[in-house]
């Protein structure tokens, strides 16, 4: 007696377990929809009729794009005519007002376009030339703002066999400051086209010899 009333009992956890499954229909999500080529759209079987929609994914409660109209079966047959680049979701609503959603559909292009309504086009095409404008404008803007660095002053000694790079914030020298032409430690053009440091006691033995040169 004990079994009979459990294996009743768990038959009718599997029927009504069975029969919560099927309250709401499972709407198919099809792939490679594209323009003007049929295309078949199908859900699990619940309670009929159905009414069948397709809106917008961005405003899934908006007005509808298609609507098929109340359906008796489980399928219908959708030839797209919408602009290639919209994404779009299915509706079913079946008999006790129970709803589900397919997934996020985008319409691709195909060789065929000529379903598609000519505002519908030109709607989708102003759409993409403003995305691509707002693409470019704000590369441009990264470019520029890239393109401005400030890395420090740096004083550059450049001489026929090397350079030199001594930096604003730290420039020191083993030979002394540098300075200007006639203060101590000036910089003069070597023979080979490269600066060097004149030293104090140079400049000094200089002069003395000029004055010699002029007593003598």
């Amino acid at each position: 007696m004990f079994t009979t009333l459990v294996t009743v009992t768990l038959f009718a956890v599997a029927a009504i377990n069975g029969a919560a499954a099927d309250t709401t229909p499972d709407v198919e999500t099809p792939s490679n929809v594209t323009t003007c080529a049929p295309t078949n759209i199908s859900w699990t079987p619940t309670t009929g009729p159905y009414d069948a929609i397709i809106v917008a994914s961005d405003d899934p409660c908006g007005d509808a794009l298609v609507d098929f109209g109340v359906q008796d079966g489980t399928s219908v047959s959708w030839t797209p005519n919408i602009a290639p680049g919209t994404q779009v979701v299915i509706s079913v609503v079946d008999g006790n007002d129970e709803e589900s959603w397919s997934g996020t559909i985008t319409i691709q292009q195909g060789s065929d376009i000529s379903c598609v309504p000519a505002d519908a086009l030109a709607a989708a095409s102003s759409s993409a030339a403003a995305a691509s404008s707002s693409a470019v404008a704000s590369s441009s803007v990264a470019s520029d703002s890239a393109s401005v660095a400030v890395t420090g002053t740096t004083l550059v000694v450049t001489g026929a066999a090397s350079t030199a790079s001594v930096s604003s914030a730290s420039a020191s020298s083993s030979a002394g400051p540098l300075g200007a032409v006639g203060q101590d430690g000036p910089l003069e053009a070597s023979s080979n086209g490269a600066m060097t440091l004149a030293t104090a006691p140079i400049m000094v033995l200089s002069a003395f010899a000029g004055i010699l040169v002029l007593f003598l």
